[in-house]
């Protein structure tokens, strides 16, 4: 189910008759916008005008305008964005199609100020690329009060496109960097002192608009008495209006000025007193009823009112002036002046605002505008006691938008609710459980997980199953309930990684949900690969994952889809099954790529995983082209985990290339990653670490590695360790402990060999020829090596031998019948690299240490007088890995800045 957005919040309210025009303000806005300023703020309290007078300037300026108008549902950042990418396609239909999934997707809705205000970045591409002038409104910026929102915001102001303007409507400052953009002139501001009307403006205002023809005096009276104030000047008038036609078209105006005095609150009291009493019994009735709504339209107000006359209403209220703003040109739908609502509102009973809050909840149901719904619902319970709607519809609501990613929503949805309810409700209890699940507190998630199932147990007493293996009764329960239930509890198994038991209560699920169930069918068959390939059975996970993939490709663009796919790769490329794994990813990319030939952002996953799989046939180049595509995609997104794995991943490719310090660099960057988001299944990075100091011959760091993670000749391999054990491995062969090594590489042989591990099992066959060559048994070595061969060569898994001692290329002649043309590959691409002292560098006498190709090619642009924003693109990498690179660069040409880096460059010639 997809909830329908309120179109009228990305209308741009229609232009008032009679307006008062303002010149003077409009020359100062348009001032700001040819001067190329990021901002206009016009923050100002209510009721003086701003609003009107950017609806007066949009319609003047010769750019797309994107009007967005915030409630307070807003604070949801999973509602802000896609609210905020509406607006901007009303614009230009081509922003933010390809970053929709990532906000719908419950997987990134868990948000925090490093994650979702990152997805901004990809935005902002998509408006640079899209090279249309426009302007974005935001209105009515105080209603937000989510932290992370206003980094979305900061995060827009500062990185915008040159052709993009961005305007806030506010009645107090936003939390934003206005001094910063104040100090370098990059904003326009508009304040009550602006705002206010002058007296001519009052004037025309009370002539032209509100059609009171008044004496100079009174209108210099009046003026002074409301400061320029716009809603009390009309306030004014409608009573002076009404007092008119009630004393014969004459007003005692004097008297009237002079009933009232203060400040702005006292005024408003008192007019909107003085008109509301004015007004017939039928209008002050309709008033009341409907001031509860932040929109109005005829229906909507019938049902609340119980009336037919809502359409009539509105128009008279609209024709009156009476604080009614039209929020589309075929006025369907209003709203009402903030400022009249807030006065109104406290004037209804309890039991009226009970009432009506009811009326309107169940017309927003019947439309299926369930937040809305859901909203007055809320409302409806806290002033009568009576939760019994709110529960229905929040049931019914809560799983679809937690497949949209609304997690903050659900969660909000919730906890308005008392926790009681929530925990006598199975439904309702497993919901909590999921988001507390997904947000990474499985203990309080299993509190509501046995909260669900004791509910379920009461409902149907005597056929809910103990265990998942039990089919007793399985048809006198909900299937889908009890199976979600049952898929939560798999989870919770996960991440405490008891994997017997979350295999079998997913299984248990999967026998439950159905094919109308998909994305539970899916999350379902990605955890059970999860512990399957974490177990060992991988080609169990292989066969599970596949299951997976096919529900997920008709999911289209949804993140947990994409994560099927990378991980099938992953796991057939564990398999030994490097071509069926570039298969997988190749087609993916195909599903994630539009017709412009643009990737979705999800494919950064994907490529990072491609980027592995060149690297595994040697392939450095491609491998370096797949990694950057990855990086660029998947770093404005800015969720660590994928950080993490993108950089280790590249720390060998970097190595293979010759950029030894960019490898450990990467490693180091990787780790900082797994201490932020507190991950324990980052022990290879650890491993790899140790890997590259091994290569470098740093003995004493890798056996110090080895002894802070307690490994031992006498441990029991694990799949969580294999790159511990294999590092470990060669820890001991460069030791000279052969006899250990012998006896740990076959222990890892025969757990590779029950596990069906072929990709580390040619590791471990290349580790035992070695070891059999280094002890004298050189037929047990060339026995050792020819098996490796003739795993390796149908799946091109060059670097298997590459990366380890150079003993191997040494014995590979007398193995050449395995895989003649592979062993020749091999030897070729060995023989190559040792010819290089350092591989894929450029050596220069007076470099503190050698420039990488990517450093020279990099060097090159920069003498060219190219930006970091021009190399990126023209590299097709991300603006920080040029910051990286540049870092670099000036270290080993000992300078500081670009104009040093050039002028040493041209010295050491390197231009």
């Amino acid at each position: 189910m997809t909830t329908p957005l309120l179109a009228t919040k990305l209308y741009i309210p229609a232009s008032r008759p009679k307006m008062v025009p303002r010149p003077r303000l409009i020359a100062r806005l348009d001032e700001g916008l040819r001067a190329g300023k990021r901002l206009t703020l016009l923050s100002a309290p209510a009721g003086f005008g701003k609003t009107t007078l950017i609806v007066e300037w949009a319609c003047t300026v010769a750019r797309e305008v994107a009007w967005l108008s915030l409630d307070e549902g807003d604070n949801d950042p999973a509602q802000f964005l896609t609210y905020l990418i509406a607006a901007l396609q009303q614009a230009d239909g081509r922003i933010g199609r390809a970053i929709r999934p990532l906000i719908q997707s419950a997987a990134l809705a868990p948000a925090s100020e490093n994650t979702v205000p990152h997805l901004i970045a990809l935005l902002l591409a998509d408006i640079a690329a899209a090279a249309t002038p426009l302007m974005l409104v935001v209105d009515d910026y105080q209603l937000i009060t989510t932290s992370i929102i206003h980094a979305i915001m900061c995060m827009l102001l500062e990185n915008q496109p040159p052709l993009m303007h961005i305007v806030i409507n506010t009645r107090e400052d936003p939390p934003l960097p206005l001094p910063r953009l104040r100090a370098r002139s990059q904003i326009t501001e508009l304040r009550e002192r602006d705002l206010r009307f002058t007296a001519e403006e009052a004037a025309t205002f009370l002539k032209q608009t509100m059609g009171l023809a008044l004496p100079p005096q009174i209108v210099q009276t009046l003026e002074e008495h409301t400061e320029g104030w716009i809603a009390g000047l009309q306030l004014a008038a409608l009573a002076l209006q009404d007092m008119a036609t009630r004393q014969g078209g004459q007003a005692d105006t004097q008297t009237f000025i002079a009933a009232f005095s203060g400040d702005n609150r006292y005024v408003l009291d008192y007019l909107v007193t003085e008109v509301l009493q004015r007004q017939p019994p039928s209008i002050r009735e309709f008033l009341r009823q409907t001031i509860i709504l932040d929109r109005l339209t005829a229906s909507l107000c019938d049902a609340v009112t119980g009336r037919d006359d809502g359409q009539a209403m509105l128009e008279r209220l609209e024709n009156a002036n009476l604080f009614l703003i039209p929020l589309d040109n075929c006025r369907e739908w209003y709203r009402y002046h903030r400022l009249f609502a807030e006065v109104l509102r406290p004037t209804l009973a309890p039991d009226e605002v009970a009432r009506l809050h009811q009326r309107a909840a169940g017309w927003y149901a019947s439309y299926a505008m369930l937040p809305q719904a859901i909203q007055h619902a809320l409302a409806y319970a806290a002033a009568s006691g009576d939760w019994d709607d709110a529960e229905r519809l929040i049931r019914e609501a809560a799983e679809p938008t937690l497949h949209r990613g609304g997690v903050t929503a659900v969660r909000g949805w919730l906890d308005a609710l008392p926790d009681v309810r929530v925990r006598a409700d199975s439904t309702l209890a497993t919901d909590k459980g999921w988001i507390l699940a997904l947000t990474g507190d499985v203990g309080a998630a299993e509190v509501y997980v046995d909260a669900a199932e004791t509910c379920l147990r009461a409902a149907y007493p005597g056929v809910v199953p103990n265990t998942p293996d039990q089919h007793l009764h399985l048809d006198k329960i909900p299937a889908a309930d009890l199976g979600k239930l049952w898929l939560l509890r798999g989870y919770v198994a996960l991440g405490r990684r008891d994997y017997a038991h979350a295999m079998a209560w997913i299984e248990g699920a999967l026998r439950l949900l159905k094919q109308e169930h998909p994305h539970w069918r899916l999350l379902a068959f990605w955890g059970m690969a999860e512990a399957q390939e974490r177990t060992g059975e991988i080609v169990k996970a292989i066969a599970t994952l596949r299951e997976a993939q096919k529900i997920g490709q008709a999911l289209e663009n949804q993140v947990f889809a994409v994560v099927v796919e990378m991980s099938l790769a992953a796991a057939l490329n564990t398999h030994g099954k490097r071509r069926d794994a570039v298969a997988v990813c190749t087609q993916a990319l195909e599903r994630y790529t539009d017709a412009a030939g643009r990737p979705s952002p999800l494919a950064g996953l994907i490529f990072t995983r491609l980027a592995t799989l060149c690297y595994e046939a040697n392939e450095l180049e491609m491998a370096r082209q797949f990694y950057e595509k990855g990086w660029t995609l998947s770093e404005p997104l800015a969720v660590n985990s994928l950080l993490m794995l993108s950089l280790g991943t590249s720390a060998p490719l970097r190595y293979a290339l010759g950029e030894h310090a960019a490898a450990f660099e990467a490693v180091q960057r990787a780790r900082r990653f797994t201490a932020q988001e507190s991950l324990t299944d980052a022990h290879w990075l650890l491993a790899l670490e140790a890997d590259l100091h091994l290569r470098q011959g740093d003995l004493e760091f890798v056996v110090q590695w080895a002894e802070t993670v307690h490994l031992s000749p006498a441990d029991t391999p694990q799949y969580l360790r294999i790159e511990e054990h294999l590092v470990y491995a060669r820890l001991l062969l460069a030791q000279g402990r052969l006899a250990d090594a012998r006896r740990w590489l076959a222990r890892l042989e025969q757990f590779m060999c029950e596990h069906s591990l072929g990709r580390w099992l040619i590791s471990v066959y290349i580790l035992q020829a070695l070891v059999e060559a280094l002890a004298g048994y050189r037929p047990a070595a060339l026995e050792r090596l020819r098996r490796a061969v003739k795993l390796a060569a149908p799946q091109d898994y060059v670097r298997a031998f590459l990366d380890e001692d150079a003993q191997v290329l040494a014995l590979l002649p007398e193995v050449r019948r395995a895989g003649a043309a592979f062993v020749e590959q091999v030897l070729t691409v060995g023989s190559a690299s040792e010819s290089r002292s350092q591989p894929g560098e450029t050596t220069t006498p007076g470099l503190v240490e050698p420039l990488s190709e990517r450093e020279s090619e990099v060097l090159r642009l920069l003498a060219l007088g190219a930006s970091n924003k021009e190399m990126a693109a023209k590299l097709f990498i991300a603006t920080g890995t040029v910051k990286q690179h540049l870092k670099s660069i000036y270290g080993k040409l000992s300078v500081h800045n670009r104009t040093e880096a050039v002028h040493r460059a041209g010295e050491l010639k390197l231009l």
